[in-house]
């Protein structure tokens, strides 16, 4: 049990930890919403995220990229509810929480790396990487702070 030394450092602990759990949820609904529900459903030939194509109309995919695209839904899932898990489990987890935050970091890496070497991908590939360079920071930061003032508190 947590105790403090005055009001405000409760208010200031319980207010980053709101913050926390609410990232956590938008990451994990990224994860079924965005990314994992249209992949595993329709894979790369039907309708992507937000009715976006993945494929251009006339542009066939292959059935491997068909299958490893609903793999990497299913996966995305897996990580939907990760994400979940650890929205109640802050202190525990902090170490996963890192690892998630760094992963969506990476991801926006390469997509920023896909925009400058091969173009624009429109609005449904610009938007992810704004939500995708700010998570991470946000979740490491809040992260950070939550297991310092758990530490201290104590």
């Amino acid at each position: 049990m947590l105790t403090y030394v005055n009001e405000g450092s409760y208010l200031e602990d319980k207010m980053r930890r709101i913050a926390l759990r609410i990232l956590l949820a938008i990451g994990g609904l990224l994860m079924f919403f965005r990314f994992g529900g249209p992949a595993l459903i329709f894979g790369a030939t039907g309708p992507g995220p937000f009715g976006n194509r993945w494929l251009e109309k006339g542009m066939t995919a292959t059935l491997l990229l068909d299958a490893d695209l609903r793999f990497f839904g299913a996966m995305m899932l897996g990580l939907g509810v990760i994400f979940f898990w650890a929205m109640w489990r802050i202190e525990a987890l902090g170490s996963i929480i890192y690892i998630l935050a760094c992963a969506v970091g990476l991801g926006a890496a390469a997509r920023i790396y896909a925009r400058v070497t091969y173009g624009n991908p429109g609005t449904a590939g610009t938007i992810p990487i704004v939500i995708e360079v700010t998570i991470p920071i946000l979740l490491i930061l809040l992260r950070y702070f939550v297991g310092k003032d758990a530490k201290t508190v104590k």
